[in-house]
């Protein structure tokens, strides 16, 4: 038999999907044929290699598996974590008034014009005659609430009694920003409105 035939035949050989014929003709072949015995082991060697590689590939990287799933499992905790600190946050601020009032600042002026007059009245914000704005939350802005009967003129003295701002006019429903006033110092605000009742708000 020609060794080229032989050699063809070989990969249905070593895969036994070949019949008992060719087998048995293979065999009787290599039995007197050295190279072809020499061709037949060495592409067996190769076949055993590749056999085996998906195996050695799933060893190596077994540990890089651990890792990653190491890797998730942190990060899913590290999300949750952040989520719940979000959300305690959230409603800590929301409920607690203390904790609020450091974040949001509020002060609040309720003022009931019984007569149309042109003198400056007093405005107490939380039954207090002054404002200091002692932290950097403050927006330092003045809002005539939407529900106010209309706009009000407003201005601001301090604890001498000298205007710093005089006369500002705020819209109901808008507001005025008094970046020029400073931290840590008492500020009187006065108004000046129509019969009416008015919602002013420190912020």
């Amino acid at each position: 038999m020609n060794c080229n035939i032989i050699k063809d035949l070989m990969p249905s050989y070593i895969d036994r999907i070949c019949s008992e014929e060719t087998i048995k003709l293979v065999e009787d072949h290599i039995e007197r044929c050295e190279e072809c015995k020499v061709w037949l082991d060495t592409m067996q060697q190769q076949t055993n290699l590749f056999q085996q590689l998906p195996e050695d590939i799933e060893k190596a990287i077994t540990p890089f598996k651990k890792i990653n799933r190491k890797r998730r499992i942190q990060v899913f905790i590290a999300i949750a974590i952040t989520f719940m600190v979000t959300i305690i946050g959230f409603f800590t601020v929301q409920e607690v008034g203390v904790v609020n009032q450091i974040f949001f600042p509020k002060e609040t002026g309720i003022v009931n014009m019984t007569i149309d007059t042109e003198e400056w009245e007093s405005l107490k914000f939380n039954d207090q005659d002054f404002i200091i704005f002692d932290s950097i939350f403050w927006d330092k802005e003045i809002i005539n609430d939407g529900n106010s009967e209309s706009d009000v003129f407003l201005r601001v003295k301090d604890e001498d009694g000298n205007v710093l701002i005089d006369e500002i006019q705020v819209p109901a429903g808008k507001s005025v920003k008094l970046d020029d006033l400073k931290r840590n110092e008492k500020y009187f605000f006065e108004i000046k409105a129509p019969r009416g009742r008015f919602f002013i708000n420190a912020t």
